[in-house]
Parts: C-alpha cells; structure tokens; sequence
C-alpha cells in the first residue's frame, strides 16, 4: 500500500527496518486559506520531492487549503494546488488516509499538466476528523460529497477525475460505485476489494506481516501531517484531529489488527469492507494498473476489473513491485492520455485504446539525471477484459513429473513431504531474491520436459490437488517457476491454501479460478490419511516460457513472500500427493498466445522475478506444446 512520499524507501529497506522507522520519517504532508507557494514544500515531517524526471510545479502556484463540513458534522482536510495559469481547470483529487489532505503527493506531475490536483484526507485520518472506517461505504460516501463540492468550485470545469494507486485506489472505486455529480473518469492502480481474500486470509491463511506494518504507520504519517499542516498554513486544527485520531483507531471496532486477529473467517464485517460487491455500479471510463509479484497488496484486486462494462475498462498488468506506475514512462503517457480525453476533451483517439496493455519482463534501469526508470521486454495488447485463456492442464506424476497426460495407473504410489519445513522466502524486501531450498525433505517439485514451443500464459490459475496430512489441517504453499537451459530456476507465482478452508463458492469459481468461501459454517478438517481435493488459487501472473525451458510446480510449507508473512499451523504432520487415476492432481493455467521478446532476459533484472541455481534434474523427454 502506498505511503505518501515513501515509494522509494520501501523497496531498499528491511522489513524490520520499515516496521521500527520505516514511515515515520515519511510525512505528508483551522481555517481555511489561499497563498502564492513554491510547491512541493519540503518542511516538518519532509515532504519528498518530485523525481529529477518529473515535470517540474512553476513557482506561483496557487494553494487553497481548508476543512469541508460532512452531513454528520465531521470536517475533512482538503488542500487545492492550482497551475500558475488562468483557470478554470479540470480536477483531479487525491483521497487517502495517509498525508495529502495538506501536501498531495500525486500534485507535481498533474498541476504542470494543467489539472487543479485536491489532496483530500478521509474522515477520521490524518487532519479530517471522524472515525476511520477503513473500506467501506461510508469512506465511498465522504468522498462523493467531495467530488461534488469541487465540481462546483470557480475554478473548476466541473469535469472531476481521481488519481492515485493503493489506498487511495480502493477509496476510487467507493467513491465512483456512489456516481457522484461530476465524477467523469477514475484512475485506481493496486487494488484491494475483497480484504480478506486479497491481502488479509490468502487462501484463507492469515497474512501476519504487511497487514499489521502497514496499520501500525500511522501515527507517525499524522504526526508529521500535524507539523506540515502548522507549519506551511498555519492549521491548528489538525494537530488535534490527530491526536483525536490517534486514540480512536485502538478502538477494537476500528483497530485494523484486532479485526483481523479476531475474525479469521470471511463474514458480514469483510463484505462491509469488500468494494467487489458494488464495483458493478461503475459506469464511468476506469483505468487500473497492477503488479503481478507486488509485494504489498498482491495482485489479485478481488477481480474487479471484470465486474465493470468492457468498454469502460482498462487496466495495465506488468511484473513487478507494487510502486510500476510510478516508474513506467509507458504507464504515465497512457495515464496521461486517459485524463486528457475524459477530463479534458482531448480528441485523441483514447476511445479506441486496446483494453489491456500487458508489460512484459519489467526491468529497473537509469533515467534522466540518475533516477530510476522501469522498461520492458515487449507490450502485448488485448482488445478488452476478461482476455480470453485456454485452459492447459498439465498433471502432476510420480517421480517429479509434470506431465500433459492424465495419469494412466491406479497403484503408482503417492508422493510425500514433511510438514512444516521451512521453506526459502521470495522478494524479501530487504534480503531480496530467492534462496535455495535449506532442507528438501519439505517440499516436492513436480518439473516438465524441455518445451518444444514458447507457451506463454496470462491471469489466474489452479493447482488441483488430491492431499492427504497425518495431521487434521494443514496450510499449503504451490509456486511456479521457469527451469531456464542456462540452468537457472526463476520465480513466476506463488498460491495457498488451508486445507481446512478448502469448501469453494461454487458461483464464483471457474477452472482456472477456484473462489474458497472461507465462512465459518464451512470449515472441514481433514480426516487423517484421507485424500481430498483441494484447489490453491494460483495469484495472477502473465510469463511466456521460452522453448528449451520447463515449467516446474513445487509444493511445501507457506514461506514469507514479499512483505506477506503467514500465520502457518505448526501442527507436524506427513502430506502426501496423490497422482494416480482415481486421485489426478493438476495445475490448470490460461494459456494466451501474444507477441513477446524472443530471448530469455538475463536473470537477476526482471523485477521481482529472482533467479536461483536449479539443483533438481529436468525430466527425459519432451514438455507439453500449446493447447490446440
């Protein structure tokens, strides 16, 4: 989730470095007020500047900064940043509760491209008073008022757009599902609409790291938002509103935390806090971005994107760390063009943008004057969601074998592996890539021929397994990766799954999209020796595997992933997989044939995608071709 200003840091710093100091050095940044400033304002908690690369905020612009009183009575901090030049403008608001209701991180880029940018700090964070009800409707609510309110101001056009990724992307999507006056285009990048299933419970397994790190921040983000707010405007209020604030988010109806602890399985409290039940009510031109290996909030956004008319839909999916589009030229210039058309009436042919961009092989370079740039391999384009797949299942066989041929023998004996074995974390933000395997004991790797052809995949997928555990429950990790011909194994994906949390909503699933129900009256521990089927929600991922090289699945015990933790059970226990004609276990991945970069890219620069040494034999034979 993005911290106002901190982008940047994150990704260089241990994760227990960013627990102890990591934000709190991150500032944001009554009565209200105008004033000729330089802008941005670097002062109290230090507001970061924009990147030498960015286009550059004339001196003169013109702030407004003040409080809106609600309907219920409670006051949100705005600050408005206005171009030098005559208006009225287009408005694009920044709505989060981090610190740009006093200094709008998103403001240099946009005010130089003419936009009237409005930080805006939801109700009960930061400056704004209120209770911090954190996803839910009635943040949608607030910022609808917002909206209409800007609407109407002299020196709007009365055309509004949205910006921002992360948390402020998800408060987008509530505020648009309200279809405010004057709300005519939104921009929400790495998303979160279904809390429990996206981020807090992957595969029903409590996410103990990110969640809590990124909760515990805030005080220390209002604090400096405080001091920003005393200091450039001379806002007394807000000081108190934060302490306020402060007090009110350890309340454990409000505390993120507690909630999380104390509801282990999704209900009523998460549907309140899951925008995908109401995205359906979007009707205006919408462009997402997403990060496949995101290490914040992970890449499956509820599935949003297909809950909202194709042909206001847009989405942009690449490799990599949650911050891409702050880095991506590609990302920004669509970005760019998609404001324009909407909010500025630009005849720029926007309308007839594919749907989807697909970045391949994002890789971290040097931009102008020394700062830091993403590129990619190639871009293929799709016309719009969902992008069609071909569903390819390959199976898992003894021996290591992963195989395009259903098992042909009912008495091949299963597999096993012990239970819980530490198992190498992934995108460790602070050590970084992917170790090898300490103790091989836990864990199976099951590992195709040579391929003949590049097969090249895009979006969810599911690992069918027959498991049986000695143990009454058992939490299972699957991950994906490429055995490169130079001898090299490079991290795609990673799913999970509690196998007592197995049960599926059977509405929502698909073949390629197993949905786990995860309330409580469906819990089902495991008969001991027993094979079940269970199916692991593959994360969403697009990887072309180049011929020469193999596909390999490895099962073991949940493991650190990105900033992702899991509170894992640690009940011992054998688990066995089954591969035999009565128990078939299987990965089913969407197969999509799209233009790619001939050669494999050097390992070590695809963003997020670490490579390791292989240390297990690929298979005699030939791999699976594409699925005809």
């Amino acid at each position: 989730m993005k911290i106002s200003a901190c982008r940047g840091l994150w990704p260089a710093m241990a994760w227990s470095v960013v627990l102890a100091v990591g934000l709190s050095a991150c500032g944001g940044g009554g009565s209200s007020g105008t004033a000729i400033v330089p802008v941005p304002v670097a002062v109290g908690g230090g507001a970061t500047p924009p990147p030498p690369d960015a286009p550059p905020i004339n001196e003169g612009t013109v702030r407004k900064w003040g409080y809106l009183t609600l309907p219920d009575g409670n006051r949100m901090r705005y600050t408005v940043l206005l171009p030098s030049a005559k208006g009225p403008f287009p408005v694009l608001i920044e709505y989060d509760g981090y610190g740009s209701g006093v200094v709008p991180d998103e403001a240099p880029v946009w005010v130089a491209e003419g936009y009237a940018v409005v930080g805006l700090n939801v109700p009960g964070t930061g400056c704004s008073s209120g209770e911090d009800h954190i996803f839910d409707a009635t943040v949608g609510a607030a910022g609808a008022f917002a909206v209409e309110w800007a609407a109407k101001q002299p020196w709007s056009t009365g055309k509004v757009g949205m910006v921002g990724y992360s948390y402020p992307g998800y408060n987008q999507l509530w505020v648009a599902a309200q279809r405010p006056a004057g709300l005519v285009a939104i921009a929400p990048g790495k998303n979160v609409t279904d809390p429990y299933r996206d981020v807090g419970y992957p595969g029903g397994i409590q996410n103990v790291g990110f969640p809590a790190g990124w909760w515990g921040q805030f005080p220390d983000i209002w604090k400096s938002s405080a001091q920003d707010a005393a200091h450039i405007d001379g806002d007394a209020e807000c000081a108190q509103n934060v302490r306020d604030n402060i007090e009110k988010i350890k309340r454990p109806d409000i505390d993120l935390v507690t909630w999380l602890d104390n509801d282990p399985h999704y209900g009523a409290r998460y549907a309140s806090k899951s925008a995908i039940l109401i995205t359906d009510r979007i009707v205006i031109p919408t462009l997402g971005t997403q990060s496949w290996q995101d290490e914040q909030v992970g890449p499956r956004m509820g599935y949003y994107e297909d809950t909202i008319a194709p042909d206001k839909m847009w989405l942009i999916s690449s490799n990599g760390l949650h911050g891409t589009s702050d880095f991506s030229a590609y990302m920004l210039d669509v970005q760019r063009r998609f404001y324009a058309h909407f909010l500025k009436g630009e005849n720029n042919g926007f309308e007839r943008e594919p749907h989807v961009h697909l970045l391949q092989e994002m890789q971290e370079t040097q931009g102008p004057r020394g700062s830091k740039t993403l590129v990619h391999t190639a871009a293929a384009t799709f016309d719009r969601l969902p992008v069609k797949a071909t569903p390819m299942r390959l199976w898992l066989q003894p021996g290591g074998v992963l195989s395009d041929t259903a098992p042909q023998d009912d008495k091949v004996p299963s597999s096993s592996y012990a239970y819980p074995v530490a198992s190498p974390p992934v995108n460790d933000q602070g050590a970084g890539g992917w170790p090898a395997v300490s103790d091989a004991t836990g864990q199976l790797t099951f590992t195709t021929g040579k391929l003949p052809q590049d097969l090249s995949y895009y979006g969810e997928g599911s690992v069918d397994l027959w498991l049986s555990a000695t143990a009454t429950d058992t939490d299972v990790q699957v991950s994906l990766s490429e055995v490169r011909p130079d001898g090299m194994e490079m991290f795609v994906q990673r799913g999970w799954l509690r196998a007592s949390k197995r049960q599926l909503n059977d509405a929502n699933s698909s073949v390629l999209r197993p949905w786990g129900d995860f309330t409580a009256a469906t819990v089902k521990m495991l008969t001991p020796d027993e094979p079940t089927l269970m199916r692991v929600e593959m994360q969403k991922f697009a990887h072309v595997f180049r011929a020469g090289s193999s596909l390999r699945v490895t099962i073991d015990t949940p493991s650190q992933t990105g900033y992702w933790i899991f509170g894992n059970r640690q009940d011992k226990s054998t688990n066995r997989i089954w591969h035999d004609t009565r128990r078939p276990s299987s990965i089913v991945l969407g197969h999509v044939a799209y233009p790619h970069a001939k050669e494999l890219p050097t390992c070590g620069i695809v963003q997020q995608q670490p490579c390791r040494k292989n240390e297990i034999a690929v298979p005699a034979g030939t791999g699976p071709k594409a699925p005809v």
